[in-house]
């Protein structure tokens, strides 16, 4: 069993898998949180994040995974086409993201 890059807040495994309708896009999962993202232009870009437990804190070890292979890449994270304005500004107030338009936020390491 490989080790673990990282240890998230919740001791949290990052697990991925390629998405069978489009090559370029994969799926996460990371605790109760899953998603989708894809690589473009040296950014790692989160396409998507849904807590089924809102509250439980995985949320969290979800943006120390993409952050650590963020920065490990030297790649900027993006979340893209962000549809809820509560989490576009937790996003921005709390994370560290700037608002880069179309929706969208960005973070540079």
């Amino acid at each position: 069993m490989q080790k673990n890059a990282i240890i998230t807040t919740h001791k949290l495994d990052f697990e991925c898998a390629p998405w069978p309708l489009n090559e370029w896009i994969c799926v996460f999962r990371v605790g109760t949180c899953e998603g989708q993202y894809l690589f473009m232009r040296n950014s790692i870009c989160i396409l998507s994040v849904v807590n089924s437990v809102p509250g439980n804190g995985h949320l969290d070890d979800v943006f120390e995974w993409f952050e650590f292979a963020s920065k490990k890449q030297g790649y900027s994270l993006k979340v893209l086409a962000i549809m809820n304005d509560k989490f576009k500004n937790h996003l921005i107030e709390k994370r560290g993201f700037v608002d880069v338009g179309e929706d969208s936020v960005e973070k540079t390491f």
